[in-house]
């Protein structure tokens, strides 16, 4: 199945490939795409974490997602698409948010990670976790026809150095994308661990405009102030509202249907083991 990637890769690099271990956080239109590419490349083991459902607006621009998911676990459709492809690839859903709760448990043992979510709170929880496990985290992020990667490590900088919580809804909500650009920032962050195994670690924060057809790389200098990077304080891992998206809440269904969905007042709730609420929609 890999025999022209091979032609480019070579044998030790692909090995290194098939052993490693992944987690992928967050599975809407980032995620599926980055999925995919792992996936097609042959890495041994990849974790997807998503606790949200398949809307109508999300088939647009993901690449697994078909008008017969809407309203199924989107970790659980990624899953089931990219064991399709038959590559081999170990795969495992998980129906949960990232939050301070399991950040650390989320990261530890994985090679890289994946940050495809739409929070800028749940990043920067999920930044925590990584520098403070020494895990690389590899960073996308989408606005309308703009994207942006960039590889995190340990010793910085990392996505606190610039990125600040969110205290209002946060963009995701009112910001939309084409499945073109997802495809580009993807391809970014994928191609970043692969520069990585052959010891090419990525610098900078690379900014793409798909509009514009241009790719730029961004300085980016580790900020001696940072409270993750320079300081080892992460105090997100103590826990930071969220406005946007899923939060996990106490609720009792009163069915045993799973997924058990039902709007609320103020938001959507959506049970799997546990129990959500989607903010910022109406």
């Amino acid at each position: 199945m890999f025999t022209r990637q091979l032609l480019v890769l070579g044998p030790e690099l692909q090995e290194r490939i098939f052993s490693l271990n992944v987690l992928v956080a967050g599975c809407g239109a980032l995620g599926t795409a980055t999925l995919e590419m792992l996936t097609r490349l042959g890495v041994g083991k990849i974790t997807v974490i998503d606790a949200d459902i398949v809307e109508v607006s999300n088939i647009h621009r993901t690449h697994f997602f078909k008008r017969e998911d809407v309203g199924k676990p989107k970790a659980e459709v990624c899953v089931r698409r990219a064991r399709e492809i038959g590559s081999g690839t170990q795969l495992e859903a998980i129906l949960d948010i990232v939050d301070e709760t399991n950040a650390e448990s989320l990261v530890k043992g994985k090679d890289f990670v994946f940050d495809a979510l739409d929070s800028v709170n749940s990043r920067l929880i999920l930044n925590d976790a990584c520098v403070k496990n020494g895990v690389p985290l590899i960073y996308g992020g989408i606005s309308g026809e703009y994207g942006s990667a960039m590889y995190v490590s340990e010793d910085g900088p990392c996505l606190s150095c610039f990125m600040t919580p969110m205290e209002q809804v946060d963009s995701c909500e009112t910001i939309g994308t084409t499945v073109t650009t997802v495809t580009l920032v993807a391809s970014l962050q994928v191609q970043m661990m692969v520069n990585a195994l052959r010891g090419e670690i990525p610098k900078g924060l690379y900014y793409v405009d798909g509009r514009g057809l241009s790719l730029q790389a961004l300085d980016i200098k580790k900020n001696s102030l940072c409270e993750a990077c320079s300081l080892h304080e992460f105090r997100y891992l103590k826990g930071i509202k969220t406005n946007c998206g899923l939060i996990r809440v106490k609720f009792e269904p009163p069915s045993l249907e799973r997924p058990f969905v039902t709007r609320t007042s103020d938001g959507l709730i959506i049970c799997h083991e546990n129990c959500f609420k989607k903010l910022g929609r109406e």
